[in-house]
Parts: structure tokens; C-alpha cells; sequence
């Protein structure tokens, strides 16, 4: 009886995991890890990137970024942070058919050296290789600049959006932060969560949250309906970073949740050079102008 349930067991867990690596669901955003045998098309030329450093289960890697470049029909996919979702499925049941608890089996953490790369040209397969060494070396450099100039492309866009509040629609949200209820807890401060959404005329949506309440953005995409996806509800198609830890990221993104809340400098400078004068407003208003006081003057 012993051995079957262990059996019963183990067959339940591969059941399980293999459905993992699959669509993930958070309680606002859905999305799938890009893969290329799941890309949609590779006829047009473009780039998109994902970066994902949250908790969900010990089911799904906690911490990755991938960069995808389609050109010329090829597909270029490097990530950085890649766990073989194989081995650590082989582990989990490992951990479960001896009933005892393991650490984080997703070991390998985003640290600016990509370990993975694909090359393929018309899906067939080119190149494959996930050492760290021989792709960080190759094609590291390659990475950080390409990606680097790729989100600062659509941070500056959001940023447009913010100088650009009536036309682009912008949306600003701030919401209070239960604070904790529980028998002996602090007295701490209310936080409060900003999430921004806007558009811009072609359709492109950009969205950035700061969730916690401590000022910095961590969630920050951006996703067009142009049908291009890697799978059924694969998430924003552009940019999609969710809860980014990594302080390169933060530089360009931390400030734009907070900033769209409580405005821009440059905002402020289009506000004092726009702002009418007051001799212009009496004249207009058919006001009577009054002579300051002397404890004004």
C-alpha cells in the first residue's frame, strides 16, 4: 500500500509539472516565458523583452530576462537567469517522492551574463547553446546594449506620454495599502500603490506600477494588438518587466510610477513658461485691478 501511494504520488506530480512552464497567472497581468517554437511570426522585423524576477511557486523560474530579435526572418533569443526547466522538473520529484522540502530550484538568477542562446532562420535551427561562459563572452555586450537602448527607447515614449497627459490619456491611479491587522502589529505609516496606463497613437499600450508603496516602479510594459505573441495569453508582445529587482532596470524605470502621480520638472517648466499673466486674466474677465499693499509690494 506503502509503494503504491508513493507510485500515485509521483504520477500526480508529473501530471503537474507537465503543465509547468506553461502560462503563468498573477492577479493582474497573464503571460507565458517567450519560446521560439511558440512565436507567432517571424516575417517582420522587431525586438521584444521580458523580465521576470517574482515568486509565484516553485513551479515557475523566479528569475529571467530574455531579449528577442527577429530580423530577416532569423530569430535571436539570449536570456539571462536560464534554469533547464528538465533538470529542475527532475529535482522537484526527486524532493516529492522522498517527502522532504528543497531550496529554490531555480538556481540560476539574472546577473548581466546570458546563459542561453537560439539562433534560427525560418525555424530551422541554427545555434544552441546554454553555457554561461561561451555566451556571456560571445554575445554579452551584444545583450546589454541592445537592450539598454531598447527599453530607454520606450521609457522616453512613456515619458512623452506624461509631457502629454491630454492627448495621450493618461491614466493615474493611487490606492492606499491595507496595512497589517494582526494582533501586535506596528502602527507603520499608510503606503499607497500608483499604477499608470497610457497610449500612444498607434495603439501601443504602456503601463508601469509601483504596488509596494516604497516610490520605485517594478512593473513596467508595453504591448500592442498586433497579433504577434508567443502563445495562447502570452502577455505584453514589447516590454514586459515584472517586479524587477536589478538596479541597472531601476535607473531607468524606478522614478516613472511616482513621477506620473506627482509630475515631472519638465512638466513643471511647461506649467510656469504656459502660465497665464494676472494682467491678462483681468483684462480678459473685465476685472477691476486692485493696487497691491505696501506689505505686498
Amino acid at each position: 500500500m506503502r509503494k503504491r501511494s508513493r507510485i500515485f504520488k509521483v504520477l500526480v506530480c508529473m501530471a503537474f509539472l507537465s503543465l509547468v512552464i506553461t502560462p503563468l497567472f498573477s492577479k493582474d497581468i497573464e503571460f507565458q516565458y517567450v519560446e521560439l517554437e511558440q512565436v507567432s511570426r517571424y516575417s517582420e522585423d522587431r525586438i521584444a523583452f521580458q523580465h521576470i524576477e517574482k515568486d509565484f511557486s516553485a513551479d515557475f523560474d523566479n528569475s529571467i530576462a530574455t531579449l528577442l530579435i527577429i530580423k530577416d526572418k532569423k530569430m535571436y533569443l539570449i536570456k539571462d537567469g536560464y534554469d533547464n526547466p528538465k533538470e529542475v522538473r527532475t529535482q522537484k520529484l526527486l524532493y516529492d517522492t522522498e517527502s522532504r522540502m528543497g531550496g529554490d530550484l531555480w538556481a540560476n538568477k539574472i546577473n548581466m551574463k546570458p546563459d542561453y542562446i537560439r539562433i534560427t532562420e525560418r525555424r530551422v535551427e541554427l545555434l544552441k547553446n546554454f553555457n554561461e561562459d561561451f555566451v556571456s563572452k560571445n554575445f554579452g555586450s551584444f545583450y546589454t546594449s541592445i537592450r539598454d537602448s531598447f527599453l530607454q527607447k520606450h521609457v522616453n515614449v512613456f515619458k512623452q506620454l506624461m509631457l502629454n497627459r491630454k492627448e495621450s490619456g493618461l491614466i493615474v491611479e493611487r490606492m492606499p495599502i491595507p496595512k497589517p491587522t494582526y494582533i501586535g502589529s506596528e502602527d507603520v505609516p499608510v503606503k499607497y500603490s500608483i499604477t499608470v496606463s497610457g497610449k500612444t497613437i498607434d495603439e501601443k499600450l504602456y503601463y508601469a506600477a509601483d504596488m509596494d508603496g516604497d516610490g520605485i516602479t517594478e512593473t513596467f510594459y508595453v504591448t500592442i494588438p498586433d497579433g504577434f505573441n508567443w502563445g495562447y495569453k502570452s502577455g505584453p508582445n514589447i516590454v514586459f518587466i515584472y517586479d524587477n529587482k536589478q538596479e541597472d532596470i531601476k535607473k531607468m524605470i524606478g522614478t516613472l510610477a511616482k513621477d506620473a502621480y506627482y509630475g515631472t520638472a519638465d512638466e513643471e517648466k511647461v506649467i510656469l513658461t504656459t502660465f497665464p499673466k494676472d494682467e491678462d486674466i483681468i483684462r480678459e474677465f473685465n476685472l477691476e485691478k486692485v493696487e497691491a499693499s505696501v506689505e505686498n509690494k
